[in-house]
């Protein structure tokens, strides 16, 4: 997706352990970079799933002086949908919201997916 839309502009750090949370060596991932650029946590778990509660509870809103957003599916009892084609539609919106910088979840289901939800409960906050 990246290299297809060439989004130079963008890097994309992996955080592999989450405890101990080494905070320095995530200050020195992101201190390349100039001081306002976007930190997006991006995550295919939906959010109440994950690391964003984590690391939001550790970092809150503010990660070493930046704004931290975050991208993710919405909250969830389930961490997939069961269906492969409303997985695939969702995993292309999610990808899509990260390189564009969005700041919240993914709220709407992806065009195209009917509501399997009887009872109409929606995830948007």
């Amino acid at each position: 997706w990246r290299k297809e839309r060439q989004r130079n502009d963008i890097a994309i750090i992996r955080l592999e352990q989450l405890y101990p949370l080494r905070a320095d060596l995530l200050e020195m991932a992101i201190a390349p970079y100039p001081a306002d650029a976007s930190v997006c946590w991006v995550q295919e778990e939906p959010e109440n799933m994950g690391a964003w509660r984590h690391l939001c509870g550790r970092f809150g809103e503010n990660l070493f002086g930046r704004r931290l957003q975050q991208v993710s599916r919405p909250e969830s009892a389930s961490p997939a949908t069961g269906s492969a084609g409303a997985h695939k539609l969702e995993q292309e919106q999610l990808i899509r919201r990260a390189f564009e910088g969005a700041s919240d979840v993914i709220k709407q289901r992806p065009a195209g997916l009917k509501n399997d939800n009887p009872k109409g409960v929606t995830h948007a906050h």
